[in-house]
């Protein structure tokens, strides 16, 4: 398993040996750290966001940021048994008036994993050779940085596809780092019982929960929002095409 396909195929071994996971057994409390307070936690509002432009509210920022990304199937996932559970389970625990819920209709059709992010406007990005790929969806994982957000980890489901996200990454110079997609947002500090529920969730769902998703494309994605709010879908970069796939520039 090469250095770039390593994180790829086994995100959760990776994040563990990183030390990157939060730390349950060692605290008894989820405090928001000061970069979620400051770059999320203020766009927990259910208002109906402008389009990109240069007048940045709270925890906005400008110019945009472009980023290459994996689209992720909200669809699919809200349909999966492993994914319907842990919202269940979710839903009933005393953590439910913490999740901000509407969240995930307002970022169902931009719910991704960054595959590099940073990119200049208007730079080439490589168009993906003539190659299948999968990923798979697995369950929820919270961090020791931007603690209030419950991310789903993005494995690639085999070699193959792994060595072709691993290669993308290598021909723009982006590190080889795993997958995350951002799902959940929390609005406050998890204390208690919350916590101790919280924590054995996580924990219950987190090896069950498997969700296999072919790609199609790729996504350029512009934003101004750490929550992809405020975005801009820029191009879609389609994936097994016979012919070398062009770029499919989306109209600003």
């Amino acid at each position: 398993m090469s250095e770039g396909t390593a994180p790829l195929l086994d995100p959760l071994t990776e994040l563990s040996r990183q030390a990157a996971a939060y730390d349950w057994a060692a605290n008894g409390s989820l405090p928001l750290d000061r970069r979620y307070r400051e770059r999320q936690l203020p766009l927990l509002d259910n208002r109906a966001r402008a389009p990109l432009g240069p007048e940045a509210g709270a925890a906005e920022y400008w110019p945009p940021i472009r980023s290459a990304v994996i689209p992720i199937d909200s669809r699919r996932l809200a349909a999966d048994t492993g994914i319907t559970a842990f919202l269940d389970d979710l839903r009933r625990s005393d953590v439910a008036s913490l999740v901000w819920w509407p969240g995930l209709a307002m970022r169902a059709d931009r719910m991704h994993a960054t595959l590099v992010g940073g990119l200049e406007e208007g730079a080439a990005f490589p168009a993906p050779r003539d190659q299948r790929i999968e990923v798979t969806v697995r369950g929820p994982w919270i961090g020791r940085f931007n603690t209030g957000r419950i991310y789903l980890p993005v494995q690639a489901s085999d070699v193959a596809s792994a060595t072709a996200l691993a290669q993308l990454r290598t021909r723009t110079g982006a590190d080889h780092r795993p997958l995350l997609a951002g799902y959940l947002q929390l609005s406050g500090d998890v204390t208690g019982d919350s916590y101790r529920q919280l924590r054995d969730i996580v924990a219950t769902h987190q090896n069950r929960i498997a969700v296999r998703l072919p790609l199609s494309e790729l996504w350029l994605m512009d934003t101004m929002d750490d929550l992809v709010l405020r975005s801009h879908l820029a191009a879609r970069i389609p994936l097994r095409n016979i012919s070398p796939p062009i770029a499919e520039e989306i109209p600003s």
